[in-house]
């Protein structure tokens, strides 16, 4: 399962629950063999409440689709892959340069196609033309077609504007599902004070509809012009006072305190 506006659902889709909801018998998915050479990496979203990484794929098909269409054509492939992430000996999670998780071992493989017919077995939970199925990485059934219905039971909360799909719209912005430390909304960063120990990176997410672009004038750093959904990290090596600004909003303004 996966998606464009990606995933939420994930490993829910085992247990008893799974098999209590309506779902196909056969499995007319299919694990892409070589998708890391054949699909084009869409987004890579780090869970801080579990420490999962999740990187989501497309085939040529999907992956051509422009973030703000609604509908994918038949014959889209998305997938995303579930990592856990490095942790240090107090199983504190670990950060790389940017902030992000470092993955450590691949889990369970999230598949979901999109066919003229298909998702008709899913019955009142149907996602359209979809059918979901998990695979382990050497491409073995993780989640059977018959258990793939709690994928469904997630997905349908995306309902059909998006086709099923969730995080649609950071597929058009660099570095979108970071695990930010703020955000800005509505036209203020919020919160406008941050403290953290020096060596941190500060990542601020866009949740409003209009774009923002980060500008740190003593650190030297900016960002691209960020849509809703994108976000950006900076670090900060020395203790001290930031101000931080948006570049396209000039009463946008935050400050980091940096503390030993």
């Amino acid at each position: 399962m996966v998606a464009a506006k990606v995933i939420s659902c994930a490993l829910t889709c085992v247990g008893l629950l799974s098999a209590q909801i309506p779902a196909p018998q056969t499995d007319r998915v299919g694990f892409p063999a070589g998708y890391t050479t054949t699909f084009k990496k869409l987004l890579t979203v780090d869970r801080p409440d579990n420490g999962q990484i999740r990187v989501v794929w497309g085939n040529s098909i999907a992956a051509a689709v422009p973030w703000w269409e609604t509908n994918y054509p038949y014959g889209s492939v998305l997938l995303f892959e579930a990592w856990t992430s490095k942790r240090d000996a107090a199983g504190n999670k670990l950060l790389d340069a940017n902030g992000r998780y470092i993955p450590d071992v691949l889990g369970t493989i999230f598949v979901k196609r999109k066919e003229p017919g298909y998702g008709g077995a899913y019955a009142t939970t149907r996602n359209g033309e979809w059918e979901y199925v998990a695979y382990r990485p050497d491409g073995s059934v993780q989640t059977s077609p018959q258990n793939s219905g709690t994928c469904t039971s997630c997905h349908i909360q995306a309902g059909p504007r998006t086709d099923w799909t969730f995080r649609r719209q950071q597929f058009g912005t660099p570095g979108g599902g970071t695990s930010p430390n703020a955000v800005m909304s509505q036209y203020a960063f919020i919160p406008d004070n941050v403290t953290v120990k020096v060596g941190t990176t500060v990542v601020w997410r866009n949740e409003d509809e209009v774009e923002h672009q980060i500008w740190v004038p003593d650190l030297y750093v900016n960002s691209d012009a960020m849509s809703d959904g994108g976000t950006y990290g900076a670090k900060f090596d020395k203790v001290g006072e930031f101000t931080v600004r948006c570049l396209l909003h000039s009463g946008m303004v935050a400050k980091v305190t940096v503390v030993k």
